[in-house]
Protein backbone atom coordinates (compact mmCIF):
# COMPACT_ATOMS: atom_id res chain seq x y z
CA UNK A 1 0.00 0.00 0.00
CA UNK A 2 0.88 4.01 -0.62
CA UNK A 3 2.24 4.47 3.00
CA UNK A 4 1.37 8.54 1.66
CA UNK A 5 -2.48 7.17 2.28
CA UNK A 6 -1.84 8.57 6.03
CA UNK A 7 -1.23 12.05 4.65
CA UNK A 8 -5.17 12.49 3.51
CA UNK A 9 -5.91 10.58 6.62
CA UNK A 10 -6.29 7.37 6.09
CA UNK A 11 -3.44 5.96 8.34
CA UNK A 12 -5.24 2.46 9.50
CA UNK A 13 -3.18 0.02 7.19
CA UNK A 14 -5.38 -1.26 4.31
CA UNK A 15 -5.34 -4.97 3.39
CA UNK A 16 -5.78 -6.27 0.15
CA UNK A 17 -9.37 -6.83 0.45
CA UNK A 18 -9.44 -3.13 2.07
CA UNK A 19 -8.05 -1.97 -0.78
CA UNK A 20 -10.18 -3.29 -2.84
CA UNK A 21 -13.24 -1.91 -0.67
CA UNK A 22 -11.50 1.38 -1.25
CA UNK A 23 -11.01 1.42 -4.97
CA UNK A 24 -15.13 0.01 -5.05
CA UNK A 25 -15.84 3.54 -3.43
CA UNK A 26 -13.96 5.40 -5.82
CA UNK A 27 -15.61 4.05 -8.88
CA UNK A 28 -18.98 4.35 -7.06
CA UNK A 29 -19.03 8.22 -5.52
CA UNK A 30 -16.89 9.78 -7.84
CA UNK A 31 -16.57 13.77 -7.97
CA UNK A 32 -14.72 13.70 -11.14
CA UNK A 33 -14.60 11.95 -13.99
CA UNK A 34 -12.19 11.77 -16.81
CA UNK A 35 -11.84 9.87 -20.02
CA UNK A 36 -9.87 9.64 -23.27
CA UNK A 37 -8.57 7.09 -25.95
CA UNK A 38 -4.99 6.37 -26.67
CA UNK A 39 -3.43 5.67 -29.79
CA UNK A 40 -4.06 1.93 -29.44
CA UNK A 41 -7.73 2.97 -29.73
CA UNK A 42 -7.96 2.23 -25.92
CA UNK A 43 -10.74 3.90 -23.29
CA UNK A 44 -8.55 5.60 -20.96
CA UNK A 45 -10.31 6.36 -17.33
CA UNK A 46 -9.62 8.29 -13.99
CA UNK A 47 -12.06 8.23 -11.02
CA UNK A 48 -11.56 10.51 -8.45
CA UNK A 49 -13.06 11.09 -4.74
CA UNK A 50 -12.65 13.66 -2.20
CA UNK A 51 -12.29 12.76 1.53
CA UNK A 52 -11.89 16.83 1.91
CA UNK A 53 -11.21 19.79 0.19
CA UNK A 54 -8.33 19.91 -2.33
CA UNK A 55 -7.72 15.92 -1.24
CA UNK A 56 -8.60 12.62 -1.70
CA UNK A 57 -8.04 9.29 -3.66
CA UNK A 58 -7.74 8.55 -7.29
CA UNK A 59 -7.81 5.44 -9.69
CA UNK A 60 -7.05 5.32 -13.16
CA UNK A 61 -7.20 2.49 -15.33
CA UNK A 62 -9.07 1.72 -18.93
CA UNK A 63 -11.96 -0.62 -19.89
CA UNK A 64 -11.18 -3.79 -21.95
CA UNK A 65 -12.79 -5.15 -24.63
CA UNK A 66 -16.16 -6.30 -22.93
CA UNK A 67 -16.45 -2.47 -21.71
CA UNK A 68 -15.36 -3.29 -17.84
CA UNK A 69 -13.11 -1.10 -16.18
CA UNK A 70 -9.80 -2.48 -14.90
CA UNK A 71 -7.91 -0.61 -13.00
CA UNK A 72 -4.09 0.19 -13.14
CA UNK A 73 -3.11 2.09 -10.20
CA UNK A 74 -4.80 3.64 -7.54
CA UNK A 75 -2.78 6.54 -5.40
CA UNK A 76 -3.75 9.81 -2.74
CA UNK A 77 -3.56 12.91 -4.10
CA UNK A 78 -3.37 16.49 -3.00
CA UNK A 79 -3.99 19.52 -5.54
CA UNK A 80 -2.54 22.81 -5.43
CA UNK A 81 -4.24 25.98 -7.71
CA UNK A 82 -0.99 27.83 -7.00
CA UNK A 83 1.65 28.21 -10.10
CA UNK A 84 4.86 26.89 -8.60
CA UNK A 85 7.06 27.40 -11.52
CA UNK A 86 6.92 28.57 -15.30
CA UNK A 87 9.54 26.60 -16.65
CA UNK A 88 9.16 24.28 -19.40
CA UNK A 89 7.98 20.59 -18.28
CA UNK A 90 8.40 17.79 -20.31
CA UNK A 91 6.59 14.61 -19.45
CA UNK A 92 8.74 11.19 -19.13
CA UNK A 93 6.59 7.91 -19.56
CA UNK A 94 7.04 5.55 -16.68
CA UNK A 95 6.73 1.15 -16.76
CA UNK A 96 3.44 1.98 -16.77
CA UNK A 97 1.58 2.74 -20.06
CA UNK A 98 -0.61 4.97 -18.38
CA UNK A 99 1.55 6.13 -15.69
CA UNK A 100 3.66 9.71 -16.42
CA UNK A 101 6.24 11.82 -14.53
CA UNK A 102 6.62 15.37 -15.04
CA UNK A 103 10.58 16.57 -15.14
CA UNK A 104 11.07 20.58 -14.50
CA UNK A 105 14.75 21.91 -14.63
CA UNK A 106 13.76 25.21 -12.14
CA UNK A 107 16.75 27.75 -11.64
CA UNK A 108 15.42 28.57 -8.44
CA UNK A 109 16.25 25.35 -6.36
CA UNK A 110 19.27 24.40 -8.91
CA UNK A 111 17.77 20.72 -9.42
CA UNK A 112 15.66 18.95 -11.60
CA UNK A 113 12.20 18.24 -10.03
CA UNK A 114 10.44 15.47 -11.08
CA UNK A 115 6.92 14.77 -9.95
CA UNK A 116 3.86 12.39 -10.20
CA UNK A 117 1.75 13.60 -13.46
CA UNK A 118 -2.21 14.13 -11.55
CA UNK A 119 -3.38 15.15 -14.93
CA UNK A 120 -2.80 12.22 -16.84
CA UNK A 121 -6.09 12.39 -19.23
CA UNK A 122 -5.38 15.96 -20.01
CA UNK A 123 -1.49 14.91 -21.35
CA UNK A 124 -2.93 11.70 -23.08
CA UNK A 125 -5.87 13.88 -24.77
CA UNK A 126 -3.22 16.94 -25.66
CA UNK A 127 -1.03 14.35 -27.24
CA UNK A 128 -3.33 12.53 -29.22
CA UNK A 129 -5.02 16.06 -30.69
CA UNK A 130 -1.77 16.78 -31.92
CA UNK A 131 -0.64 13.75 -33.32
CA UNK A 132 2.07 13.07 -31.28
CA UNK A 133 3.75 10.70 -28.83
CA UNK A 134 3.12 12.00 -24.85
CA UNK A 135 6.84 11.88 -24.27
CA UNK A 136 6.53 15.00 -27.19
CA UNK A 137 4.82 17.13 -24.96
CA UNK A 138 6.22 20.26 -23.29
CA UNK A 139 4.09 21.99 -20.16
CA UNK A 140 4.27 25.75 -20.25
CA UNK A 141 3.31 25.81 -16.29
CA UNK A 142 2.71 23.63 -13.44
CA UNK A 143 1.67 23.71 -10.30
CA UNK A 144 3.16 21.37 -7.22
CA UNK A 145 1.74 19.43 -4.27
CA UNK A 146 3.03 17.38 -1.75
CA UNK A 147 1.96 14.46 0.55
CA UNK A 148 4.32 14.22 3.17
CA UNK A 149 4.52 11.42 6.53
CA UNK A 150 7.11 13.06 8.54
CA UNK A 151 8.20 16.78 9.13
CA UNK A 152 9.43 18.84 11.92
CA UNK A 153 8.07 22.62 12.71
CA UNK A 154 11.91 24.94 13.09
CA UNK A 155 11.34 28.36 14.19
CA UNK A 156 12.92 30.83 11.40
CA UNK A 157 15.77 32.43 10.77
CA UNK A 158 15.86 36.37 12.02
CA UNK A 159 16.45 38.67 9.07
CA UNK A 160 16.03 42.45 9.09
CA UNK A 161 14.41 44.03 5.62
CA UNK A 162 17.29 44.87 4.37
CA UNK A 163 18.76 41.15 5.28
CA UNK A 164 16.23 39.78 2.79
CA UNK A 165 16.14 42.20 0.34
CA UNK A 166 20.21 41.50 -0.42
CA UNK A 167 19.04 37.92 -0.26
CA UNK A 168 16.10 38.47 -3.23
CA UNK A 169 18.88 40.60 -4.76
CA UNK A 170 21.63 37.50 -4.63
CA UNK A 171 19.05 34.82 -6.04
CA UNK A 172 18.22 37.12 -8.59
CA UNK A 173 22.27 37.17 -9.85
CA UNK A 174 22.52 33.80 -9.37
CA UNK A 175 19.56 32.75 -11.46
CA UNK A 176 20.60 34.92 -14.32
CA UNK A 177 24.30 33.05 -14.15
CA UNK A 178 22.35 29.82 -14.11
CA UNK A 179 20.47 30.67 -16.98
CA UNK A 180 23.58 32.19 -18.98
CA UNK A 181 25.55 29.01 -18.16
CA UNK A 182 22.60 27.01 -19.75
CA UNK A 183 22.95 28.67 -22.28
CA UNK A 184 26.98 27.72 -22.56
CA UNK A 185 28.37 31.08 -21.29
CA UNK A 186 31.77 30.06 -19.68
CA UNK A 187 32.50 32.94 -17.91
CA UNK A 188 28.97 32.58 -16.14
CA UNK A 189 30.42 28.77 -15.03
CA UNK A 190 33.51 30.53 -13.80
CA UNK A 191 31.16 33.18 -11.71
CA UNK A 192 28.76 30.36 -10.79
CA UNK A 193 31.74 28.00 -10.06
CA UNK A 194 33.76 31.18 -7.23
CA UNK A 195 30.67 31.87 -5.73
CA UNK A 196 30.05 28.06 -4.52
CA UNK A 197 33.32 28.26 -3.52
CA UNK A 198 33.40 31.57 -1.23
CA UNK A 199 29.80 30.10 0.04
CA UNK A 200 31.68 26.04 1.10
CA UNK A 201 34.41 28.52 2.97
CA UNK A 202 32.01 30.56 4.40
CA UNK A 203 29.29 27.74 5.79
CA UNK A 204 32.46 25.65 7.11
CA UNK A 205 34.29 28.90 9.39
CA UNK A 206 30.25 30.08 10.61
CA UNK A 207 29.48 25.92 11.63
CA UNK A 208 32.06 26.16 13.98
CA UNK A 209 30.21 28.36 16.27
CA UNK A 210 26.97 28.12 14.50
CA UNK A 211 23.76 25.53 14.53
CA UNK A 212 23.76 24.30 10.60
CA UNK A 213 20.12 25.80 10.85
CA UNK A 214 20.66 28.95 11.44
CA UNK A 215 22.80 29.30 8.15
CA UNK A 216 20.96 27.40 5.92
CA UNK A 217 17.41 29.42 5.44
CA UNK A 218 15.71 26.71 3.01
CA UNK A 219 17.16 23.59 1.14
CA UNK A 220 15.16 21.27 -1.54
CA UNK A 221 17.22 18.05 -2.28
CA UNK A 222 17.14 15.02 -3.94
CA UNK A 223 15.92 12.02 -1.45
CA UNK A 224 16.17 8.03 -1.98
CA UNK A 225 15.81 5.79 -4.36
CA UNK A 226 12.36 7.09 -5.60
CA UNK A 227 13.15 9.62 -7.89
CA UNK A 228 10.01 11.68 -6.81
CA UNK A 229 10.66 11.89 -3.12
CA UNK A 230 12.31 14.91 -1.68
CA UNK A 231 14.14 16.57 1.52
CA UNK A 232 12.96 20.14 1.80
CA UNK A 233 12.58 22.95 4.07
CA UNK A 234 11.07 25.88 3.87
CA UNK A 235 9.12 29.10 5.21
CA UNK A 236 5.24 28.56 5.66
CA UNK A 237 3.16 31.21 3.66
CA UNK A 238 -0.02 30.16 4.78
CA UNK A 239 -1.53 27.49 7.32
CA UNK A 240 -4.59 25.56 7.42
CA UNK A 241 -5.99 22.62 9.54
CA UNK A 242 -8.28 20.24 7.80
CA UNK A 243 -10.37 17.16 8.33
CA UNK A 244 -10.79 13.69 6.64
CA UNK A 245 -14.31 13.95 6.15
CA UNK A 246 -14.51 9.86 6.87
CA UNK A 247 -11.99 9.02 9.37
CA UNK A 248 -12.11 12.44 10.98
CA UNK A 249 -8.01 12.72 11.34
CA UNK A 250 -6.98 16.14 11.50
CA UNK A 251 -4.29 17.24 8.53
CA UNK A 252 -2.17 20.18 8.51
CA UNK A 253 -2.20 21.95 4.40
CA UNK A 254 0.56 24.46 4.28
CA UNK A 255 1.62 26.73 1.49
CA UNK A 256 5.56 26.42 1.88
CA UNK A 257 8.40 28.57 -0.09
CA UNK A 258 11.41 26.68 -0.63
CA UNK A 259 13.86 28.97 -2.48
CA UNK A 260 11.01 30.95 -4.37
CA UNK A 261 9.50 27.91 -5.16
CA UNK A 262 6.14 27.60 -3.58
CA UNK A 263 4.07 24.60 -3.29
CA UNK A 264 1.20 23.35 -1.04
CA UNK A 265 2.36 20.44 1.58
CA UNK A 266 -0.35 17.95 3.48
CA UNK A 267 0.77 16.09 6.25
CA UNK A 268 -0.99 14.05 9.80
CA UNK A 269 -1.29 16.23 12.30
CA UNK A 270 0.23 12.61 14.11
CA UNK A 271 2.99 12.91 11.95
CA UNK A 272 4.10 16.51 12.28
CA UNK A 273 6.25 17.46 15.59
CA UNK A 274 6.14 20.91 16.62
CA UNK A 275 3.00 23.82 15.71
CA UNK A 276 2.69 25.30 12.36
CA UNK A 277 2.43 29.21 12.02
CA UNK A 278 2.93 31.45 9.28
CA UNK A 279 6.45 32.30 9.27
CA UNK A 280 7.82 29.28 10.92
CA UNK A 281 9.47 26.73 8.56
CA UNK A 282 8.49 22.97 7.82
CA UNK A 283 11.17 20.60 7.09
CA UNK A 284 10.52 17.00 6.37
CA UNK A 285 10.33 14.48 3.56
CA UNK A 286 7.66 15.12 1.05
CA UNK A 287 6.11 13.09 -2.14
CA UNK A 288 5.55 15.63 -4.99
CA UNK A 289 2.69 15.70 -7.68
CA UNK A 290 1.71 18.11 -9.50
CA UNK A 291 -0.50 18.98 -12.71
CA UNK A 292 0.67 20.59 -16.00
CA UNK A 293 -0.70 22.95 -18.11
CA UNK A 294 -0.08 22.02 -21.88
CA UNK A 295 -2.21 24.55 -23.84
CA UNK A 296 -4.04 27.96 -23.35
CA UNK A 297 -7.06 25.38 -23.19
CA UNK A 298 -5.97 23.38 -20.64
CA UNK A 299 -7.82 23.86 -17.09
CA UNK A 300 -5.53 25.55 -14.54
CA UNK A 301 -7.17 23.76 -11.71
CA UNK A 302 -7.57 19.63 -12.64
CA UNK A 303 -10.50 20.26 -10.24
CA UNK A 304 -12.51 21.53 -13.33
CA UNK A 305 -14.51 20.11 -15.37
CA UNK A 306 -15.83 20.57 -18.74
CA UNK A 307 -19.24 18.63 -18.11
CA UNK A 308 -20.97 17.45 -15.42
CA UNK A 309 -23.32 14.51 -14.73
CA UNK A 310 -24.55 11.77 -12.73
CA UNK A 311 -22.07 9.69 -11.28
CA UNK A 312 -24.72 6.88 -10.91
CA UNK A 313 -25.28 6.07 -13.76
CA UNK A 314 -21.93 5.79 -15.19
CA UNK A 315 -19.61 4.11 -12.46
CA UNK A 316 -19.05 0.43 -12.19
CA UNK A 317 -17.19 -1.70 -10.06
CA UNK A 318 -14.14 -3.45 -11.30
CA UNK A 319 -15.03 -6.89 -13.12
CA UNK A 320 -19.05 -5.93 -13.37
CA UNK A 321 -20.16 -4.92 -16.21
CA UNK A 322 -19.51 -1.34 -17.47
CA UNK A 323 -21.64 -0.98 -20.60
CA UNK A 324 -22.96 2.13 -18.85
CA UNK A 325 -19.54 3.99 -19.98
CA UNK A 326 -19.37 4.80 -23.19
CA UNK A 327 -16.32 4.49 -25.39
CA UNK A 328 -17.43 7.09 -27.64
CA UNK A 329 -16.74 9.50 -24.52
CA UNK A 330 -13.74 12.21 -24.40
CA UNK A 331 -14.32 14.28 -21.96
CA UNK A 332 -14.02 15.43 -18.61
CA UNK A 333 -16.40 15.37 -15.82
CA UNK A 334 -16.93 17.13 -12.59
CA UNK A 335 -19.75 16.52 -10.46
Amino acid sequence: MNRYFRAIGLSERVTVSGMQTLINKVLSEPVYRAYTTNSDKTLLAEFRTEYGKGFGVSVVGEFDDDDKFRYSYCYPYVTSDIISTEQQVTIEPRLSDDMFAGVCDDLKVGTTIIFRLQNVIDCVKDSESIGRNVADLTGKTCMLAALSTEGTIMLPVAKTPKDIQIGRRKMANRTRLMRKAMNGDDDAMQDLTMQDMDTYAAISHQLQTQDVYTIVDTYFMPFGVECDLYSVMGEIEECEKVVNNVTDESLYRLLVDCNNLRFVVQINSKDLFGVPAVGRRFKGIVWMQGSAVFSDNTNEDYGDSADAADASDKSDMPGEDSGNQSKDSDDTEKL
